[in-house]
């Protein structure tokens, strides 16, 4: 398994089917966005991200589909980094025959490993919308918790949504074992994408 930050070429090669994870309708409802996005649009928002200072990351594992690299089997980004104290994460195993399979808990630890380990946030905060039980599940053995500060309800996209953060400290301690398992090598930070 392997959760990389990707090039802009790296991106438009892996486009169509991160669209085909987006706009697929049981994603896409839980992901609460409304239309189908394009090979572009998907270009674009990548690009948005890193232009904002976001982290995002595609999430790969070997022997998905027997690619020697590893599949693409969705994506996670850290967004809205604040002051390099809090940020806000998302992920999406857009594979629906790899859902439920523990892919999300373990690529979500490297994420948050990356988090507070190499950017030094100290808070991370999720939005999940009130039907994505499977999400809320997920955070919830990361240890996350319930947050109505109005800090945290800042990264809601909808006042229905549920908000929750974690501590690096409160994540070290559940993960302990974990992170034994993790590695994170240095990768050339790809900067802003080129636009056409």
């Amino acid at each position: 398994m392997e959760a990389i930050e990707p090039t802009p070429q790296e991106v438009e090669a892996v486009a169509v089917g991160l669209a085909g994870y987006y706009n697929d309708p049981y994603n896409r409802r839980m992901m609460a966005h409304g239309g189908e996005l394009s090979v572009d649009d998907v270009v674009s928002c990548y690009g948005d991200l890193r232009a904002q200072g976001a982290r995002p990351f595609l999430l790969r594992c070997a022997g998905a589909d027997g690619e020697a690299r590893g599949a693409l089997v969705g994506d996670a980004d850290i967004r809205h980094i604040a002051g390099g104290e809090t940020g806000e994460f998302a992920i999406m195993i857009g594979n629906r025959d790899l859902q439920g399979r523990g892919l999300g808990m373990r690529f979500a630890v490297m994420m948050h490993a990356f988090a507070f380990r190499r950017l030094g946030l100290r808070r991370v905060h999720v939005s999940i919308i009130p039907d994505n039980a499977s999400s809320l599940r997920l955070f919830e053995k990361l240890g996350y918790e319930r947050d109505d500060r109005p800090e945290a309800r800042a990264f809601a996209d909808d006042q229905t949504d549920l908000t929750m953060s974690l501590d690096c400290d409160r994540f070290e301690l559940a993960m302990a074992q974990e992170l034994t398992e993790i590695q994170i090598r240095e990768r050339p930070h790809p900067g802003p994408a080129s636009r056409p």
